[in-house]
């Protein structure tokens, strides 16, 4: 009887030993055909600091050639996406422009469609220009990823990003970053403000005011705790195979023993 309980715990703890870790799937809890309600629609929206390139089309080549700010020497600059933008301009602290001839324009908290519209409305109100076509692009927008997920600066490139857009963005999580707890740094107004997601959570992930990134925000990915271990003097050879083929031979050396001892 003895001999049978101790077979059986020792299995017990051999199974447990090897069981899949829970800490390594996304979205563990999503429920398939149920829709996900996210935070806010997502979208870009200008600051104060950010950069943009505004380009006006029209018939009229001598009106162009007035709202257009060309680069430097007269050229247009490529920015990273390879996209043609023209020199850009930099919002200012009260979230404003000076556009030719239009004087000031108020751009902070607008998205890129509603600057467009926007000038647009404003050229023709003003009788400046009958048939414009306005496109605004993004210039040299950009959020961070550091840690444990292929750190890196990455330019944002279109309307709006999702965190595990980013995330992909920047080669996804490494199998030792923690996913449990992503951190995401934003900075709304004066202040930095902390965020902690959970992305093996879909609730914790739609529902957080971090799902949409924004330009500027900060993606730490730390690494988990048996990393974290590994990185000291004593933990440097733990978890590594010599260091388990070690623990097994002791475990059953042991375990031969009491077994020995019972019978």
């Amino acid at each position: 009887m003895k001999k049978c309980t101790f077979l059986l715990l020792l299995t017990v703890m051999l199974l447990g030993s090897c069981k899949t870790p829970q800490d390594i799937a996304y979205l563990q809890d999503v429920k398939v055909n149920e829709p996900i309600h996210t935070q806010g629609d997502g979208y870009i929206r200008f600051q104060p600091g950010d950069k943009l390139s505004i380009y006006v089309h029209s018939r009229d080549q001598q009106l162009m050639e007035l709202f257009n700010i060309s680069g430097r020497n007269g050229s247009i600059n490529n920015n990273a996406n390879g996209n043609v933008n023209y020199a850009p301009y930099t919002i200012d602290t009260a979230g404003e422009i000076d556009f030719p001839v239009l004087g000031t324009l108020k751009l902070q908290g607008l998205t890129r469609d509603e600057v467009a519209k926007y000038i647009k409305d404003q050229l023709i109100i003003n009788n400046l220009c009958k048939d414009p076509i306005v496109t605004v692009a993004f210039y040299n927008m950009n959020f961070s990823v550091l840690g444990n997920a292929g750190a890196g600066v990455k330019q944002i490139n279109k309307d709006r990003i999702t965190l595990l857009e980013a995330l992909a963005m920047a080669s996804d999580l490494q199998i030792n970053g923690l996913r449990k707890n992503v951190l995401v740094m934003r900075q709304e107004g004066d202040m930095q403000v902390p965020y902690r997601v959970d992305l093996t959570s879909a609730e914790s992930i739609y529902n957080s005011p971090v799902y949409y990134i924004r330009q500027n925000d900060v993606i730490y990915v730390e690494p988990n705790d048996m990393t974290k271990r590994s990185s000291t003097v004593m933990g440097s050879s733990a978890y590594t195979p010599s260091f388990w083929f070690g623990m097994f031979s002791t475990v059953m050396s042991a375990a031969l023993l009491i077994y020995n001892i019972l019978k």
